[in-house]
């Protein structure tokens, strides 16, 4: 009688748990996220029923189903479960050997290679997928066959070795001669759409030419997808083409209408309510193809890009995985405070998505991103004019400092130099606390970023403009400084030129014009026809109308020096005009002491006139 009962509660358990089997394979058809997870916990429930030694074949089977489970919610943004899926897969092979069961060791070997290669484990996934490639026989399953050679292709184009990389390409043309493209047009499209990937990450030689060849298999993919009935794959190879067209915008600028239509075409094909990973990696390369154009291209390129990568993060509840438009959190709080004047709207909302992708981007696991994160939550406090000023300026040394503490100087020196080129601004910036420490500390930090790395111009230019300003500063109690300022501040010119950055050639040139006219005052009256010069390229490069203050206090410096003792007709001429200028925009209503200091010496420059007439 119990054992009776006994078989028959095995009986019903067995039963239970393949239903709960039956259930799981229904909702393990697609990749909502849930549904996987609901399907894993089934599998683990029935797995318990199955007994290796009694019933080998549903054992392995059931491990089977639950390893491709587990490594798919792996590669949809749960790592984690790698290790899992792993193991699981261990368990079917076990079961299933290369003569009785041929498909089900092919499957478990290519998931294997699978897990494996999102591991990273390029080595064990070569092997699997190696493997798969021997049990199949290409007169047999030739589909299944070229689809392994395939996978053995896309490891050896994700190879660091160069070689590695360059076989990969020889690899994907034979495989494409051995499958027609009249005979299999959606096989053929996937397989090309594999050889534009591998040619895209091929960076010996000419790297243009690889690109276009990416470019060019893309798009024969996309064709022959139409003709096999595959919108997904056409979708696919749309939106590879668009993405490849960023990298070669940036090296041809020439090219960016061709690359902005091709994104126009990818995000028709791929709407956001039905393919939202696919539109959300759209968007934020579209972001990324108008932030390229900037500074040049201005606040229509800046909006551009802030539109596109808003849409990227507005799709953050539709994504399988947040990890899609985390880049996001990164670049639109980037365009946002590398912009010359934000706007107040926009700087608040750079605060609020770097604080967002503080949590986005951990350090532990992201230390880069982590680091970069915190450049533009610090750049975004220093351009805030809400709360305390001070306070702001404290929070911003805080976040370069956690930036510093997390990068990696000898993996990321632009990024570690980015991180002491702003905490070295900040530090200048900073009124409270010591005042000639602040500046000491500002000092090193900029010095620091000249030794990381020289390969971002525009930071090199900007450590020198602060180190000249430091240095006159320093002045005061150090005149010898002045020499030292004017050296730094010709060496950023190098790098800021009038035509492509006007406003930091402005800037750098009035600071230039100061340190040459302390010198001048200070016993070497010699520099002072080059602080003038300055002080005219700095007038010249400035626009009265986007930063009139600023166009005003050069014109005034610039008028100052030109009254210099024996000064001639025209210089006071000049002058003269450079006093009305300046006392237009700081006129009497708004600026009654300036106003009257400008009126001050604006006479005294016409009775000097007159009186040489």
């Amino acid at each position: 009688m119990n054992e009776s009962m006994s078989r028959v509660s095995g009986d019903s358990a067995l039963l239970a748990a393949r239903q709960k089997l039956a259930q799981a394979r229904e909702l393990r058809t697609g990749s909502d996220i849930m549904q996987l997870r609901a399907a894993t916990d089934l599998l683990i429930e029935a797995a318990e029923a199955f007994d290796l030694a009694v019933l080998p074949i549903e054992f392995g089977a059931l491990h089977l189903d639950l390893a491709d489970t587990l490594s798919l919610r792996a590669r949809l943004g749960d790592p984690d479960l790698l290790a899992e899926a792993i193991d699981s897969y261990q368990k079917a092979i076990v079961v299933f050997n290369r003569d009785e069961f041929p498909e089900a060791y092919a499957r478990a070997f290519h998931g294997l290679g699978l897990a494996n290669w999102a591991g990273g484990q390029l080595e064990s996934a070569r092997w699997c997928f190696e493997t798969v490639l021997e049990a199949l026989s290409p007169d047999v399953s030739p589909l299944d066959h070229a689809r392994a050679r395939a996978n053995v292709a896309a490891v050896l184009a994700a190879s660091p070795d160069a070689r590695d990389r360059a076989q990969a390409v020889g690899a994907y043309h034979a495989l494409l001669e051995s499958v027609s493209p009249d005979e299999y047009p959606a096989e053929h499209a996937e397989f090309l759409l594999g050889l534009g990937q591998t040619q895209r990450v091929q960076m010996e030689g000419d790297r243009r030419a690889h690109l276009d060849a990416a470019v060019r298999a893309f798009l024969r993919a996309a064709d022959l997808a139409s003709a096999g009935n595959r919108d997904d794959l056409r979708s696919a190879a749309l939106a590879e083409t668009a993405l490849t067209q960023v990298e070669l915008t940036s090296l041809d600028p020439s090219r960016f209408e061709r690359a902005r239509r091709a994104f126009a075409t990818a995000l028709a094909e791929a709407p956001a309510e039905s393919q939202p990973d696919r539109h959300a990696e759209l968007r934020l390369g579209f972001g990324r193809l108008w932030a390229g154009r900037l500074p040049g291209g201005g606040e229509a390129s800046r909006a551009a890009a802030l539109e596109q990568f808003e849409a990227a993060l507005a799709l953050a509840p539709q994504v399988t995985s947040t990890s899609i438009v985390a880049p996001a959190l990164i670049e639109a709080p980037r365009v946002i405070v590398e912009s010359p004047a934000p706007t107040q709207p926009r700087v608040a909302r750079a605060l609020e998505i770097s604080r967002h992708a503080l949590s986005a981007w951990p350090r532990a696991q992201y230390p880069t991103e982590y680091a970069r994160v915190n450049l533009t939550l610090g750049s975004a406090l220093l351009a805030s004019a809400a709360g305390d000023r001070a306070a702001n300026v404290r929070q911003a040394i805080e976040a370069f400092e956690a930036g510093l503490d997390a990068i990696n100087r000898e993996a990321e020196p632009v990024a570690y130099a980015s991180l002491q080129v702003a905490l070295a601004e900040a530090l200048a910036a900073r009124t409270d606390g010591d005042r000639p420490d602040n500046r000491r500390r500002a000092a090193a930090a900029a010095d620091r970023a000249l030794e990381a790395s020289d390969e971002d111009r525009a930071l090199v230019a900007r450590a020198h403009h602060l180190l000249g300003r430091l240095a006159l500063e320093r002045s005061a109690v150090e005149p010898r400084a002045l020499a030292e300022g004017a050296a730094h501040l010709y060496r950023a010119l190098e790098d800021r030129p009038r035509d492509s950055e006007p406003l930091a050639h402005a800037e750098t040139q009035m600071l230039l014009g100061m340190v040459l006219a302390s010198q001048a005052a200070r016993g070497k009256p010699h520099v002072l026809p080059a602080a003038i010069e300055a002080y005219r390229a700095s007038a010249a490069a400035y626009d009265i109308q986007s930063h009139p203050r600023e166009s005003a206090s050069v014109h005034f410096n610039l008028a100052v020096a030109l009254m210099q003792p024996g000064a001639g007709a025209q210089d006071l001429h000049e002058a003269i005009r450079s006093f009305e200028i300046a006392a237009q925009v700081f006129d009497v209503a708004a600026f009654p002491q300036q106003h009257a200091m400008i009126s001050g010496n604006l006479a005294q420059a016409r009775t000097r006139l007159e009186a040489l007439a």
